[in-house]
C-alpha cells in the first residue's frame, strides 16, 4: 500500500476518533439525543470546510514512480527563487508550485532537494504571514524522518493541510485557491515533462489523466472568485486547461493532439507563474 493510501486512510480514522469522542464527551454532559446529533454535524460540517478538497501532491509524483519514471531535478521550480517572489499572488502560486516539487523529492527520497523545497515552502509561507499555521520543530521533525518516507510524507501532507485550514479559517480563501492552482499546475507540468515520449507510455497518460477530475473541481471552487482581481487570471489558466481535457469526453483516453496541447499550454501557464514577481 503506498504512503499516500496509508495516510488518506489514517486520517479518515483519526477524524472519525476525533468526531466519536466529541460526541461522548456531549453524551456525559447531557443525555439529550439531538444535542449530541447537533454537535456531530457541526463537527462533520467543520471536517468538510478546512479539509484539503484535492488529490494530495503526492499521489501525481508516486504514479511517476511507480511507473519508474526516474527523477529529473532540473523540471522542477529553483527554490533559490523563492526570495525573488514580491506579489501575493506570485507567492501564493509558487508556494503551490513549491509543494508539488517536495512532494516529487520526497516520493524519490531525494534528501538535498527535500531540504531545499522545504525551505522554499517556508521562505514563502513566512513572506505570506502564516508561519503560526506550522507547528514548532516541523524542520526538525523533517530532518528526523529522511529515513522513513511514510513518516515524511504524512508530516508533509499534515503541513499543508494545516496551512489550507488557516488560510480559509482567516478568510483568505483566496491565496489558499492560488496555492492550489500552483500544486496541480506543477503535478500536471511534471507528469508531461517526464519523459520525451509522454503519448508513447499508456501509464503516463493515465497519470495526465488522474489529475483531470482535481482540476474540473478546482475550477469549480473558484466559480464565485472567478472575476476578482486576485483570481481572475488564473481562473483563465485552469479553465483553459479544463477545456483541453474536455475535447475529449470520459476519463479514460486522451488524443495525442490533447497531449501536445496541454503539454504547451501549462509549460506556458507554468513558466508564467514561475517568472511572475
Amino acid at each position: 500500500m503506498s504512503a499516500v493510501k496509508i495516510f488518506r486512510y489514517l486520517f479518515l480514522f483519526l477524524a472519525a476518533a476525533i468526531i466519536f469522542n466529541c460526541i461522548e464527551s456531549c453524551k456525559q454532559k447531557s443525555r439529550q439525543p439531538q444535542q449530541a446529533k447537533d454537535i456531530n454535524e457541526l463537527i462533520r460540517t467543520e471536517i468538510e470546510k478546512y479539509t484539503y478538497p484535492l488529490p494530495s501532491a503526492f499521489e501525481a509524483s508516486e504514479m511517476l514512480k511507480e511507473i519508474e519514471a526516474g527523477y529529473l531535478a532540473d523540471i522542477t521550480n529553483q527554490p533559490q527563487k523563492a526570495e525573488t517572489y514580491f506579489t501575493e499572488e506570485s507567492k501564493a502560486l509558487n508556494l503551490g508550485i513549491y509543494i508539488s516539487d517536495l512532494a516529487y523529492a520526497t516520493t524519490y527520497n531525494k534528501r538535498q532537494d527535500i531540504r531545499k523545497y522545504f525551505e522554499a515552502c517556508e521562505t514563502l509561507v513566512r513572506e505570506l504571514d502564516f508561519a503560526s499555521a506550522f507547528a514548532p520543530g516541523l524542520a526538525n521533525r523533517i530532518e528526523e524522518n529522511f529515513d522513513n518516507k511514510d513518516q515524511l510524507v504524512e508530516i508533509i501532507t499534515e503541513m499543508f493541510q494545516n496551512a489550507y485550514a488557516y488560510l480559509n479559517r482567516q478568510g483568505r480563501s483566496g491565496l489558499s485557491y492560488l496555492v492550489l492552482c500552483g500544486t496541480n499546475i506543477e503535478g500536471l507540468y511534471l507528469t508531461t515533462h517526464i519523459s520525451e515520449n509522454t503519448f508513447q507510455n499508456i501509464k503516463i497518460i493515465e497519470a495526465i489523466l488522474f489529475q483531470k477530475e482535481p482540476l474540473t473541481e478546482l475550477q469549480k471552487m473558484m466559480e464565485s472568485k472567478k472575476d476578482t482581481e486576485l483570481l481572475k487570471k488564473t481562473c483563465r489558466d485552469i479553465k483553459q486547461i479544463n477545456e483541453i481535457y474536455a475535447q475529449e469526453p470520459g476519463n479514460t483516453s486522451l488524443t495525442e493532439k490533447q497531449v501536445t496541447e496541454l503539454t504547451g499550454v501549462v509549460t506556458k501557464i507554468r513558466n508564467n507563474y514561475i517568472n511572475r514577481q
